[in-house]
């Protein structure tokens, strides 16, 4: 729970996330980078974890000129050893650490039968097993603590299978949601919350790869009729990260435009 003078510094300065910190993975670009910037306006001193530290580098640097805070660390969220270290680096982590976001991800589009055995343990071992090593370090700072919030992005073809995605990547993501759920249900004694967001495709680098026509045909699909934006992402995260969201655990948001309704 949070104590009286970080009440206090929220009132005072009128922002919801005012003196919290916020390790977000995968935070160099696209999604990530937005939601960086979306904790930082909202008052969260921001650790930008990325494998591209010069990437990292400049987002840290384009949210402190725009009068937030932040800084960069590098992190192979696939290796433990990696994850180790990067809380080591997290600033007073094992005191102050309010918000962790699993937003670390790789996808391809390709076929089942193309794809090689090292692929899929690839895919896997950055979106499913980097989520559970950030997160079990994150459970363990927060569990001492008595708060937290733990925020991992999955993604519509978790539910849907992969019609834009790689089949690897829409099981690494269900996984996502099943591991959500099981800490969510460890974690919430302690006052800790587990949630997940489930985006639909976004306009990003990534949709921009696949190519007119195949954007064309999947934003027929989608009854917005339409990409969302990274800051539609972002604005979940932050909600979610926020005193608002105090009693939400173990919830899966999707932000998809009505591509998937359940």
């Amino acid at each position: 729970m949070n104590s009286d003078s970080d009440r206090a510094q929220e009132h005072s300065t009128g922002l919801p996330l005012a003196d919290r910190v916020a390790l977000v993975t995968g935070g160099a670009q696209g999604i990530g980078r937005a939601i960086c910037e979306t904790l930082a306006r909202d008052g969260a001193s921001v650790v930008v974890a990325d494998l591209n530290i010069e990437s990292a580098t400049a987002t840290a640097e384009s949210i402190c000129e725009q009068g937030g805070r932040a800084t960069a660390v590098a992190v192979d969220v696939s290796d433990e050893d990696s994850v180790n270290a990067l809380y080591e680096q997290v600033p007073d982590a094992g005191k102050r650490l309010d918000i962790v976001v699993n937003n670390a991800g790789i996808c391809r589009m390709i076929p089942i039968l193309d794809i090689e055995v090292e692929e899929w343990d690839r895919i896997l071992a950055v979106n499913l097993r980097g989520t559970f090593l950030v997160s079990r370090e994150a459970f363990r700072i927060m569990k001492d603590r008595g708060s937290g919030r733990i925020i991992s992005i999955a993604s519509a073809a978790a539910k849907i299978g992969g019609l834009a995605a790689g089949a690897h990547y829409s099981a690494s993501k269900a996984g996502v949601i099943c591991f959500t759920k099981s800490l969510a249900l460890q974690a919430a004694p302690y006052h800790v919350n587990v949630n997940a967001v489930c985006p639909g495709p976004m306009a990003t680098e990534m949709t921009d790869a696949w190519g007119d026509e195949t954007n064309k045909a999947f934003k027929a699909r989608i009854p917005w009729q339409d990409y969302g934006l990274p800051n539609d992402v972002a604005e979940a995260v932050a909600f979610l990260a926020s005193d608002k969201a105090r009693y939400i655990t173990g919830e899966v948001l999707d932000v998809n435009g009505g591509l998937v309704m359940d």
